[in-house]
């Protein structure tokens, strides 16, 4: 090989390695799925696609006071819950089972009050497993 083809290898083997790294980047980045109002409207729930995997996360808002980090799940298999109770939110994991129906596998309740005191939690109420 001469010097002239070396140089054009190793610039497209640059470009390539760039490419690869740029692709794999944009497949991880969260991307806004929907927003999906809950409560009467009072609050939403943001859905956004983390990797090209099939994983999702979810966060809880007001949309101006708080918002608060849910958790991931496998939106194949899984999914969240949310049922207003006045000034409570109970919020549960569903996860499928083996005969195809879903099954509540975690619940937890939120005082409402005490999330408007808090802002933004970006600890996960539910851990991803």
């Amino acid at each position: 090989m001469n010097l002239v083809n070396i140089v054009l290898f190793r610039i497209n083997m640059k470009q390539l390695i760039l490419i690869i790294f740029s692709l794999v980047y944009i497949g991880c980045v969260a991307k806004h799925k929907a927003s999906v109002k809950i409560c009467g409207g009072q609050f939403y729930v943001e859905m956004y696609n983390v990797n090209p995997a099939g994983v999702d996360e979810d966060y809880l808002t007001d949309s101006s006071g708080f918002k608060v980090y849910v958790g991931k799940f496998d939106n194949e298999h899984e999914n969240f819950r949310y049922v207003c109770n006045g000034d409570s939110i109970t919020i549960m994991k569903l996860a499928m089972q083996i005969d195809g129906k879903m099954k509540m596998t975690e619940s937890k309740t939120v005082s409402l009050a005490g999330l408007k005191n808090k802002k933004n939690i970006e600890e996960p109420l539910f851990e991803f497993k």
